[in-house]
């Protein structure tokens, strides 16, 4: 789930990636800007000493956690690096006033370390960030900035029951989750359910349940389906190994029709 702001900043400090005022036409140049990039054994000390990282380059994946701020000049972000654990508070300046970015959205970030902003937290204490231009902004979706698919069964499958028609599309195995990709038709002429939570993946012996990834936002199954009514959803389960080349989904649906009997929707999926 979301987590509120607790470390409010005022953007006000930043004139297109804290530009000198001396000129406020051209952005500010550098010269002390350098060819080496901040590496991952090196972020924990950037977000307590940030200025000793001026003009190092610096390419991170992380969430909007703000709503952005724009002029004339650009756009300006407050990204969580660490957009699972809520911390390394990064101010980010952008060259594009035109720039879709909005509070919540994963982004893609390559830019240079220009500044250090020092402030207050809502307690009174003192707190820094890096304040950074970026060169490259690009927003992602959750799937590409926090759970990147692994790998996948491609399948398509579909079991056709009376007019009640289940699809599976594909599974993709992720961290933190896996994501089944699941359609329902309603061809009949009354209403059919179809819940999510009785979806089961089994491989190995084992078992697994849906395991809801508030974070992710993906597109939900509906459950009540009425006659000539499609709906498609993205079921997330507890991580897996990403090398099973089998499993099967077991999945249960009802008919408002009790004369019809609808037997559980199996499939057996292969690489």
């Amino acid at each position: 789930m979301k987590k509120f702001l607790l470390i409010p900043i005022v953007f006000t400090f930043i004139l297109l990636g804290a530009c000198s005022s001396e000129d406020d036409t051209k952005p500010a140049k550098d010269t002390n800007t350098s060819s080496k990039t901040i590496e991952e054994n090196d972020i924990a000390k950037l977000y307590t000493t940030p200025k000793e990282f001026k003009g190092y380059n610096y390419n991170f994946v992380g969430q909007v956690f703000t709503t952005p701020e724009k002029d004339n000049k650009g756009v300006y972000l407050q990204v969580y690096a660490d957009s699972k654990n809520y911390e390394y508070n990064t101010l980010v300046s952008y060259e594009d006033p035109n720039f879709k970015v909005a509070d919540g959205d994963y982004v893609k970030v390559s830019g240079v370390i220009e500044d250090e902003f020092e402030g207050e937290n809502m307690l009174g204490g003192v707190v820094t960030a890096p304040v950074m231009r970026a060169t490259s902004l690009e927003v992602l979706s959750y799937e590409e900035a926090v759970a990147p698919a692994i790998s996948s069964l491609n399948t398509g499958d579909t079991i056709d029951q009376n007019g009640f028609v289940v699809q599976v599309e594909k599974i993709e195995f992720a961290e933190p989750h896996t994501r089944l990709f699941v359609t329902v038709t309603n061809n009949t002429n009354d209403n059919i359910s179809f819940y999510s939570h009785s979806i089961k993946l089994i491989s190995n012996g084992t078992q697994y349940e849906e395991e809801t990834d508030y974070d992710a936002d993906f597109p939900d199954l509906q459950s009540d389906i009425l006659p000539g009514i499609t709906t498609s959803g993205v079921i997330t389960f507890p991580s897996m190994d990403s090398s099973i080349t089998e499993l099967q989904v077991h999945a249960e649906g009802y008919s408002d029709n009790y004369d019809v009997d609808i037997k559980p929707f199996v499939f057996t999926i292969t690489k």
